[in-house]
């Protein structure tokens, strides 16, 4: 049985960090008994070379764990990286020098394979697809799936990354609950809700009681060269257009769709386009044809992407509207009770805000998700759904899963896109027929 380690929170005790000073002139701990349970005790942590990782390593050392500094390749040399240049450990030798200057041994980990089969070929077949994907979240899977393994060999089964985030033990239950970090700004727990209670167990998060400013100032301590994260302009990595050239470096010509594009109100078709790879729903300032110079109404953005035909529609987002979720591949907390209806709230994206909703448990790992209000615009298959206890400090992950399908649901099913204008004088069994159709034309 693990003891408390003083990383780790628990609801019957206090962490260390609770006496954390971040002035160079004061003390940055204060050892006490529980010193002498982490003396001799060996960590793993995954080192990336960037300010968090190397202060968690630097903190830990503080509190006297034995440190081993891990970092994942995660493609080999020359090979296209797309948006992962920005997220991706490209240079391994500057991360032995830092752990160098830490005194702690680094080795460094070929994880290409088990990073292409989990997170780049489900990645390139969703956008194929015209649907979407939570990299991050499936990276950080492969992370701890690879520390478990490596922990065996240095004959620990401790754990640590850098993440905004805490791990709490339940002492009545003995599960481990993922928990958001004091520093809401940069909470972390999205990212980490695909982990299970075989990840959570041994995982130490050193950053889940203080927040990034503060790190910011211990770094002031090292005196070493991070590798500096870039500070992408895009909201989510899958709109980069860097991801265009990593889904054409991994896929055949052939199963790139080529197809239109269409005004959705008016049915219109405006032109060709070079495949459905290239774009994404959400996407807007569209440019289809330079060479004619056509204008699309900057206002619009792509509603749809119908990817066995190679269609792509444009509407006013404005327009758009969903209540009701349906979510497959649920991953429930531990100890979680699935036998009624559940009110919580639901996170849609990384840096999302929480919407209040109400859980139905069904067969299948499924979930129907119902939005105490009708929201506007549109969830995608494929996104990335994590579902908490509460909106701010002291929220708990109790699940999360995929989109399966989403809209507001009628006696038509799932609609997300709104009926069309028809003439006043039309019959209700013609307007019926045609809204039929476009829902079966539009894939819903």
């Amino acid at each position: 049985m693990l003891k408390k380690n003083p990383c780790r929170h628990n609801y019957s005790g206090t962490s260390v960090f609770r006496s954390l000073k971040v002035s160079p002139k004061k003390s940055l701990f204060s050892y006490n008994n529980k010193m002498k349970e982490t003396n001799n005790k060996t960590v793993l942590i995954a080192m990336t070379g960037g300010i968090e990782s190397t202060v968690s390593a630097y903190l830990l050392k503080k509190q006297g764990y034995k440190c081993i500094g891990i970092g994942l390749q995660l493609f080999l040399e020359g090979e296209e990286t797309g948006p992962f240049c920005d997220v991706a450990v490209l240079d391994l030798n500057k991360i032995k020098n830092i752990c160098n200057y830490l005194d702690i041994p680094f080795y460094a980990v070929n994880a290409v394979d088990i990073f292409a089969y989990h997170v780049l070929d489900p990645l390139v077949g969703r956008v194929l697809s015209g649907h979407t994907f939570e990299p991050l979240v499936f990276l950080n899977r492969v992370l701890l799936e690879v520390m478990i393994e490596k922990s065996k060999k240095f004959q620990t089964n401790l754990i640590a990354t850098a993440h905004y985030a805490k791990v709490l033990k339940n002492q009545k239950t003995g599960s481990f609950e993922l928990m958001v970090a004091n520093d809401l700004e940069n909470d972390q727990s999205y990212s980490l809700a695909g982990l299970s209670q075989k990840h959570l167990q041994n995982l130490i998060l050193p950053l889940s009681e203080i927040r990034k400013k503060e790190v910011e100032k211990i770094s002031e301590l090292i005196k070493v060269e991070f590798i500096p994260r870039i500070k992408t302009k895009y909201k989510h990595i899958m709109h980069d257009p860097r991801m265009i050239d990593l889904v054409e470096a991994r896929s055949s010509t052939d199963l790139r769709r080529l197809g239109s594009i269409y005004d959705y109100a008016s049915d219109n078709s405006l032109c060709e386009h070079q495949g459905i790879h290239r774009y994404y729903v959400g996407q807007s300032n569209l440019v289809f044809d330079k060479k004619t110079e056509l204008q699309i109404d900057p206002l619009k953005e792509i509603i749809s992407i119908v990817p066995f035909k190679g269609n792509i529609f444009i509407d006013f987002p404005n327009r758009l509207k969903y209540q009701n979720v349906l979510i497959g591949q649920f991953q429930a907390s531990a100890n979680l009770d699935m036998s009624l209806a559940l009110s919580c709230f639901a996170k849609i994206s990384p840096k999302g805000e929480k919407a209040s909703c109400r859980l139905y448990f069904k067969n299948n790992k499924q979930v129907l998700v119902v939005f105490d209000e009708e929201r506007q615009g549109l969830l995608i298959p494929g996104q990335f759904v994590v579902f908490y206890t509460r909106q701010g400090i002291k929220g708990k992950v109790i699940g999360a899963g995929l989109v399966e399908v989403a809209g507001v649901f009628d006696e038509y099913g799932y609609n997300t896109l709104p009926p069309k204008t028809v003439e006043l004088d039309e019959e209700n069994e013609n307007e019926t027929n045609k809204k039929n159709k476009q829902i079966e034309r539009l894939g819903f």
